[in-house]
């Protein structure tokens, strides 16, 4: 019998709700750590979730001789050192969005991974539910035409605005902002459907010393030749949701989810010009009874299985974590300048 994958997990939030049970989904895998900010909070959670060992931090774990591969859960800036010694190390990596807190380390940790030949991924969720496969293919089949525009809005109260918490999201200097919390997933599944963005302006509030934006609006035109728009907020009470609309020349399309259930609920809805209304499209959810996104975060962690086994290529991965990288510093100086920023399609041309 082949010798089980072992993994150690950085991290006990979204670690231990989504990475763990993600990661123990899959029969190839064991985990064999974990490692949280606190020793004592470490040792809890590994007893808890029967974890053999808990690390005092991430780049004890990363150079733990018996982890094959690391998966981060933490603030971009201390993912960002992690997985650059965990990559250097020799260990394979899966990482969360966003990469880093900026182009140039995210850049630094792409260059690890390709040298070291280790299998790599990142965690962007939205493109492995079927509502939004399905809202691919439609796009890809052409039944909209030509498309005219994208209009994106995502309006929800997290936690932290609601509760007035002390948080890393909050926090700018350790990687919080809507920016980094939201617009990373979006600027990924908007290239995912509709190609490259060429340029984008943003304007991000409130502006306080500090703090992070809790809101981000974006102009976008794509290469393709036509415009989008993205209003995203973090602190909008009673907010409506997400709602992605898409209209072409010869149809519409809406996708839209108004629960608090990031993953869960989303409704796809197509009109074309024959048939003059809008009709529901059947789409798949995953089961209930656990968080929402467990079951799309396990399907990345397959691939990423996939890789380490075979050293195949995953995607989504830290090449396309750094393109979103560049697509969030674009917003930033677009904010601080008031104009646009052009982002060439891929890594290598911005």
């Amino acid at each position: 019998m082949r010798k089980p994958i072992s993994i150690g997990v950085v991290g006990i939030g979204f670690g231990q709700q989504v990475l763990v049970p993600a990661f123990r989904s899959d029969a190839r895998c064991m985990i064999a750590g974990i490692c949280a900010s606190r020793f004592d909070r470490a040792q809890q959670v590994a007893q808890a979730l029967n974890i053999p060992r808990a690390y005092r931090d991430g780049n004890e774990l990363a150079a733990a001789p018996d982890i094959s591969a690391v998966a981060i859960a933490t603030p971009p800036g201390i993912q960002a050192t992690v997985a650059l010694a965990a990559a250097r190390a020799g260990k394979h990596v899966f990482c969360e969005k966003p990469l880093a807190l900026d182009a140039s380390q995210a850049r630094e940790l792409l260059a690890a991974v390709r040298a070291s030949k280790a299998a790599h991924a990142i965690d962007f969720e939205f493109a492995e539910m079927d509502a939004w496969q399905q809202t691919r293919r439609i796009l890809q089949e052409g039944s909209l035409g030509e498309i005219r525009q994208v209009v994106l809005s995502w309006r929800v109260e997290t936690y932290s605005y609601r509760a007035q918490t002390h948080s890393w999201k909050t926090q700018l200097e350790n990687g919080g902002g809507t920016l980094n919390n939201f617009a990373s997933h979006t600027f990924y599944y908007l290239e995912w459907l509709f190609g490259p963005i060429a340029r984008l302006s943003a304007r991000l509030t409130p502006r306080e010393s500090g703090g992070a934006e809790a809101r981000a609006d974006l102009w976008l035109e794509f290469e393709a030749g036509f415009p989008g728009s993205a209003s995203i907020a973090a602190d909008a009470f009673l907010g409506p949701g997400h709602r992605l609309e898409v209209y072409g020349d010869a149809g519409s399309l809406v996708l839209e989810n108004p629960t608090s259930d990031y993953m869960r609920g989303f409704t796809l809805r197509v009109a074309t010009r024959k048939s003059g209304r809008f009709d529901e499209i059947p789409v798949m959810q995953d089961a209930g009874g656990q968080d929402g996104r467990i079951s799309p975060v396990s399907r990345i962690v397959s691939r990423f299985l996939d890789a380490v086994e075979s050293g195949g290529e995953v995607s989504p991965n830290l090449r396309d974590g750094l393109r979103v990288q560049i697509l969030i510093d674009a917003a930033r100086a677009g904010d601080r300048t008031g104009g646009w920023q052009t982002v060439a399609g891929g890594v290598d041309q911005s």
